[in-house]
């Protein structure tokens, strides 16, 4: 069985980081959580990186370049905590990361017994990234009571994972194989559906000539077609209700810092429907392998009837037949089938001490006590758990 090795404060990674990214695989050794701020793991950049590439099932959104650019921009990342498994012991030099886990903090007192996975309008995947070889040993060792004193919360809700993905095929697999004694998954439907696009082979539009798709491939050339189309989305309904990524100083420094991030890492696509020198439509999209998400479209809204952006969406397809770009439920367009997200549940059904359970609520309350800030010689009360 893996053991648990709870580090607090642990000292952060500098050298070592470069030698987790690269450590061998080695399965006789232990399994090492670590919870740490997700605002304090850029040191661990590289080692997220090679976990993300070998990652039971890939997230984009749960990658460096997404998660620390929000952290960095928006308020609503910058208090959220990550259980990171390794493969080894912290003082020694071949340290492999197996498992990256954002969740919610918790703080107070009177709050949901299960750590909440992190979720978020801006996030369409939740899914953790967990290494393919050992995905099992790790979700044994997040599940294991013996973690508590490592940060409070029995068992783990995921949200918005794809049902019909190599992550709840494993977890349930794992449950109906007896992972350990009462591990459970329950399923409970997420809000949504996310279609996907049957249109690979749409004709262009009647009335669209004279097009043609530009996708930049330079730093520069990207960030120039990132501009063209924030200031086509300002331009447009959402700019006059006031809800452009431009009109928030915070979430356009983010989606300029994540779109420049991922596209090093050829993560990132930045697609324009052209006319000459006037852009008729734009899309981001982000995702690594064969999924991309559209994460951010939008159209001129003079040429609206004649649907660039569904004409745009064809073309970036045929460009790369092998992806398949996933829709936002807002996107109308025509499609078969779909990707259906779900919540999981994740439980063990053992029972932990009465010493367990009284060092969860004496560490509870410490850490509820320790948040009241004193103004006027009255306190405030922390912030509450919950989504982004």
């Amino acid at each position: 069985m893996d053991r648990v090795m709870a580090l607090r404060g642990a000292p952060a990674m500098g050298v070592e980081g470069k030698a987790a990214s690269v450590a061998p695989h080695q399965p006789e050794q232990p399994v090492v959580l670590e919870a740490r701020p997700l605002s304090a793991c850029g040191d661990i950049a590289e080692a997220w990186v090679h976990l993300a590439g070998r990652a039971l099932e890939p997230n984009p959104f749960f990658e460096p370049g997404f998660l620390l650019a929000a952290a960095q921009h928006l308020v609503a990342f910058r208090e959220v905590t990550v259980l990171l498994a390794w493969q080894g012991a912290a003082e020694g030099s071949q340290r492999r990361l197996l498992g990256f886990v954002p969740v919610f903090p918790r703080h107070g007192f009177f709050l949901p017994d299960a750590l909440i996975g992190l979720s978020d309008r801006r996030i369409a995947s939740g899914a953790p990234l967990l290494d393919r070889q050992r995905a099992a040993a790790v979700v044994d060792t997040l599940l294991s009571p013996r973690r508590q004193r490592l940060i409070d919360g029995q068992g783990l809700v995921l949200r918005a994972i794809d049902r019909d993905g190599p992550l709840a095929a494993s977890l349930r697999e794992l449950a109906e194989g007896g992972l350990r004694a009462g591990f459970a998954v329950t399923v409970s439907p997420s809000p949504g559906r996310m279609p996907r696009p049957g249109i690979a082979a749409a004709e262009v539009p009647e009335g669209l000539t004279g097009v043609k798709l530009v996708e930049p491939r330079s730093q520069a050339a990207l960030r120039d077609a990132v501009e063209f189309i924030l200031a086509m989305e300002a331009s447009g309904l959402r700019g006059r209700a006031g809800a452009a990524t431009l009109h928030d100083t915070r979430e356009v420094g983010f989606l300029r810092a994540m779109t420049r991030h991922l596209a090093r890492s050829r993560q990132c696509r930045v697609g324009l429907l052209m006319r000459e020198d006037d852009p008729l439509a734009g899309a981001i999209l982000i995702g690594r392998g064969p999924l991309n998400w559209l994460y951010l479209g939008v159209q001129d809204e003079a040429e609206a009837e004649r649907q660039p952006l569904r004409a745009l969406i064809a073309a970036m397809r045929r460009g790369m037949p092998a992806r398949r770009i996933i829709l936002p439920t807002d996107f109308a367009l025509d499609g078969d089938g779909g990707v259906t997200t779900a919540d999981l549940h994740l439980a063990s059904g053992t029972v932990a001490t009465p010493r367990d359970l009284a060092g969860r609520a004496r560490d509870a309350i410490r850490r509820s006590l320790s948040r009241l800030p004193r103004v006027g010689g009255r306190g405030l009360k922390p912030p509450r758990a919950g989504a982004a």
